[in-house]
């Protein structure tokens, strides 16, 4: 008997997606969306029924209370009996959640028509003047349902009207015995026109409820697809910040973390949770300027460092009002790495284009030199003080042909032509022949090989590999020092380890370790650490520098035993494992 509105229907999808074992279907989703504002609406229809039943039926009750024992007021009392009880109900089933919602919304539906009929037939049949509330009925089924819904219930309440107008009218359904029956017998043309008046006013009612319930269902299905499309953009902007591998993070007006992505998360150090409420320039060093990439130094978490790369922006709303700002940064630490190895690699371009120049300019002059000084110190008219002189010339020429020597090597390094060979009786040659240089120094070397250990190497270039490591460490030894050359393998790689007792590596030379033309020594050259990095690379393995307590250092060499498509670089560490002793630096 109430006009108030008490249900949207669930919205429709035309293809709704696949849904995983256990979670709800979309429709199920909407109605589950929807069920608590219909809830509030049977509340409010059941509150206008209440009010409708109190003025409407207590005044028509009030009216006829001079004949408290006829027909009319008991029945009237029993029609608002039975409204409240029925709303009691309703409202009951509400409360505790009985679904669905739908039938109780046109269980309200059917229940008005009753009462509304016997409204009718208590107060003239076709000249009541309640029929309106028929087409309140029918409006409450356009706003429950659709159309279809609204039509359905128009053309009930055409029926209900006309049974009750005619056969009171004609007899064949007795009015109320208190009342009078001329009052239910209107002549022919006062029959009509009250029928005429009202059932057309149904019809128009019923058409426009119809008409109204179904640009209601359009428009609910419009929206539910704007709902849903919007749902899959917001769906798709969540998915790539997300799978960003840059990390993103928003900044409210006062430059404090509003949110963060995965990536960020990750590079930072800590969860999003942690991160959001800290200032900005905690974790990166950012300047005022806007949409203008610029490289800084990031701080993780928990304090430590590293290069960074961003781009700050402004962050604006759809209105274009700006509501903060947004970071995209990066961990710059490989790009910083590849930088260092393209570095390296053009000092070697560099250095061998002067190797092949040096060779032209230097090798056969010196050749013609020392031949020279050899013939003139064999004379036999010198004096035992000119041999010594020539001896020294003779000296600083080998060494100036060994610099020509290794630079060329060092121009000249390629690839790895690697083949399945022991490495043990390599490392004995190389052995061997560095105990002829180590006897004026008294040095000792020890050689801890596998003879039958092998590895895929090019067997001349870890010869070179071997032979510098092991010059190096002579070089850097104290006198009666020991110098220790182990081969040996592992589940992945052929490690080959050399060690001495000199003075270790400074911690302010590391970083520089294996650069060309650094050494510490007083006449060295710097070259042959670089070489050893150079050609390990080219088996695509490390080469690790260890300090050693109380002294001494070790370099250890890992070739794997496939060759994987990646170059390594050397690595500094901090402390060797237990009971590794090392080798002076070159």
């Amino acid at each position: 008997m109430t006009a108030e509105p008490t249900r949207e229907p669930a919205l429709p999808s035309p293809a709704p997606p696949a849904t995983q074992q256990g979670e709800p279907a979309q429709g199920e989703t909407e109605d589950a969306a929807t069920e608590p504002r219909l809830a509030r609406r049977l509340q409010l229809a059941l509150l206008g029924r209440l009010v409708v039943v109190t003025v409407v039926l207590g005044g028509t009750l009030l009216l006829n209370l001079g004949r408290p024992d006829a027909f009319t007021p008991r029945a009237l009392t029993a029609l608002i009996a039975a409204a409240y009880a029925a709303s009691a109900l309703t409202a009951l089933a509400v409360a505790r959640g009985a679904r669905p919602l739908t039938r109780l919304a046109a269980v309200q539906v059917a229940t008005d028509l009753v009462l509304t009929s016997g409204l009718v037939y208590l107060t003239g049949g076709a000249q009541s003047g309640f029929t309106f509330l028929y087409g309140a009925s029918v409006l409450l089924a356009a706003l429950v349902g659709t159309g279809r819904s609204a039509t359905t219930v128009a053309g009930t309440t055409l029926v209900l009207y006309g049974t009750i107008s005619l056969g009171l009218a004609n007899g064949g359904l007795p009015g109320p015995p208190d009342q009078s029956a001329l009052d239910y017998a209107p002549e022919g043309r006062e029959l009509a026109t009250a029928m005429l008046r009202n059932l057309v006013g149904l019809v128009l009612v019923g058409g426009l409820a119809a008409t109204l319930g179904d640009r209601l269902q359009r428009t609910r299905t419009e929206l539910a697809r704007v709902a849903e499309s919007a749902a899959g953009y917001a769906q798709v902007h969540e998915d790539v910040v997300r799978s960003l591998s840059s990390g993103l993070v928003t900044l409210d007006a006062a430059g404090l973390v509003s949110s963060a992505n995965p990536a960020a998360e990750s590079i930072l150090g800590a969860p999003a949770a942690e991160l959001v409420g800290q200032s900005a320039r905690r974790y990166l060093d950012l300047t005022d300027d806007v949409a203008e990439r610029r490289e800084t130094e990031g701080r993780r978490h928990d304090g430590a460092r590293f290069p960074a790369g961003y781009t700050l922006a402004p962050l604006r709303k759809a209105d274009g009002s700006v509501a903060g700002s947004f970071v995209i940064f990066q961990d710059l630490t490989e790009l910083m790495a590849l930088r260092h190895k393209a570095e390296r690699a053009d000092r070697l371009a560099v250095l061998g284009s002067l190797a092949a120049g040096l060779a032209h300019e230097i090798r056969n002059p010196l050749g013609s030199i020392s031949g020279s000084v050899e013939l003139v110190r064999d004379g036999a008219s010198l004096e035992a003080e000119d041999r010594r002189l020539l001896d020294s010339v003779l000296k600083e020429t080998d060494r100036l042909n060994e610099l020509v020597t290794t630079m060329l090597e060092v121009g000249r390094a390629g690839p790895a032509e690697r083949l399945r060979v022991p490495v043990g009786p390599i490392a004995r040659e190389v052995i061997e022949l560095a105990r002829r240089g180590a006897s004026e120094t008294r040095v000792e070397l020890i050689l801890e090989p596998d003879d039958q250990v092998g590895g895929v190497i090019d067997p001349q270039q870890i010869r070179q590999v071997l032979w510098n490591l092991v010059r190096n460490a002579i070089q850097f030894s104290p006198p009666q020092g020991r110098v220790e050359v182990r081969v040996r393998r592992d589940e992945s790689a052929l490690v080959i380890e050399v060690s001495d007792e000199g003075p270790g590596i400074a911690e302010a030379d590391r970083e520089r370790l294996f650069d060309m033309f650094f050494t510490r020594r007083r006449r060295g050259l710097g070259l042959g650490l670089a070489l050893t990095k150079q050609i390990v690379d080219a088996h695509h393995g490390e080469i690790t520098a260890l300090p050693h307590t109380p002294k001494g250092s070790l370099f250890r060499v890992r070739i794997p035993h496939e060759a994987p498509p990646r170059t390594s670089e050397p690595r500094i560490e901090e402390e060797p494992p237990s009971g590794e002793i090392g080798l002076g630096r070159a």
